[in-house]
């Protein structure tokens, strides 16, 4: 049986509290939440970039006010979510130490 899961989390520090949770992992673990951390950094990237695309459409073909306000919004947290992961990214890789490869990057050179 393996022993209980429980963190000492920090609210008031996100940089101890991504540490704590990092804490205890071997190589491989923490080879295996980068390589999910790395795939989810590029999926926020590529709906920031996706919004980003659409407003720019929509905004040079004189949108309705209320659409694009609504979209501006969804761009902006879309920016503000891919920068607080980036947070997160960055500290994973700190700590593994190395920037892993994925295997989806190797099957597509």
């Amino acid at each position: 049986m393996s022993e209980p899961f429980a963190l000492k989390l920090e609210p008031s520090s996100a940089k101890h509290s991504i540490a704590a949770i990092l804490a205890g992992l071997n190589e491989p673990a923490l080879e295996r939440v980068a390589l999910d951390v790395i795939r989810e950094q590029r999926r926020r990237l590529e709906h920031a970039q996706a919004l980003y695309e659409k407003l720019s459409t929509l905004e040079a073909n004189a949108p309705l006010e209320e659409e694009g306000e609504d979209l501006r919004h969804d761009y902006r947290l879309a920016l503000l979510m891919m920068r607080a992961h980036h947070q997160i990214t960055s500290a994973v890789i700190d700590r593994l130490g190395r920037v892993p490869r994925l295997p989806e990057d190797e099957t597509s050179h």
